[in-house]
């Protein structure tokens, strides 16, 4: 879209090239916490905490650079929408941010039985690579603005659910079976719901693509057709 202001368009571009940037080390987060899951390893632990620092800056930047930009240009319309989504959608960002943290920390920590750990190992890996690739193309979609891609990201929320109550029974059925095992069912559990989370803001995201190029909210299409 052609400004007047070609002082404005790179404040619109600075602000989205940000929240790419912060996308791009969430992805990586995320990938070095689903390695830590099968591994333990303390360094892919620590660089997870070392970067989250660095997404709360970049989320707080972008805050910063967008509520500048609304009070000295006064944008209506599609620049405003894209504004406050790219806002919205650094915070979805920071939230994943932390869920990885604590997906690392969790990681590092889990210690049990043969049986919990084929399931760590094989279910909560599974269930983390439909996230991660939702994560991917989520941003890819809105870096492109492209509202098909952004649609496919939201239908795909649907299988990690589904993986996710999946390996919910199967934690509830290992653990009637010997209750010795509550704790390390718990740790488990933890780590797919963390995951689960990261899909719920990696949701969003999509949805504010839609809301930029298309001016309407989809999270609530449903209840306003109904």
């Amino acid at each position: 879209m052609e400004h007047t202001s070609k002082q404005f368009e790179q404040e619109l571009e600075d602000i989205r090239s940000a929240l790419l940037a912060m996308g791009g080390i969430v992805e990586a987060q995320l990938e070095r916490a689903l390695q830590a899951i099968a591994s333990g390893d303390n360094a892919l632990v620590e660089a997870v905490i070392r970067e989250d620092k660095r997404v709360n800056v970049l989320q707080m930047d972008i805050d910063r650079m967008g509520m500048e930009t609304i009070a000295k240009r006064q944008p209506a319309a599609v620049d405003l929408r894209q504004i406050l989504c790219t806002m919205q959608a650094a915070n979805d960002l920071e939230r994943i941010g932390d869920e990885i943290k604590k997906i690392a920390e969790r990681a590092q920590q889990f210690q049990t039985s043969e049986r919990f750990q084929t399931l760590r190992l094989n279910e909560v890996r599974q269930i983390g690579v439909l996230a991660s690739g939702m994560l991917k193309e989520a941003l890819n979609a809105f870096a492109r603005l492209d509202v098909i891609a952004a649609g496919e990201v939201i239908g795909r929320d649907t299988a990690v659910d589904e993986e996710y109550e999946r390996i919910m029974r199967l934690l509830v059925t290992y653990m009637m079976e010997d209750p010795r095992c509550i704790t390390a069912g718990i740790d488990v559990a933890f780590l797919a719901k963390a995951i689960e989370r990261t899909a719920d803001h990696t949701k969003n995201i999509s949805e504010y693509v839609i809301h930029i190029v298309q001016g309407r909210d989809p999270r609530h299409a449903s209840s306003v057709n109904s």
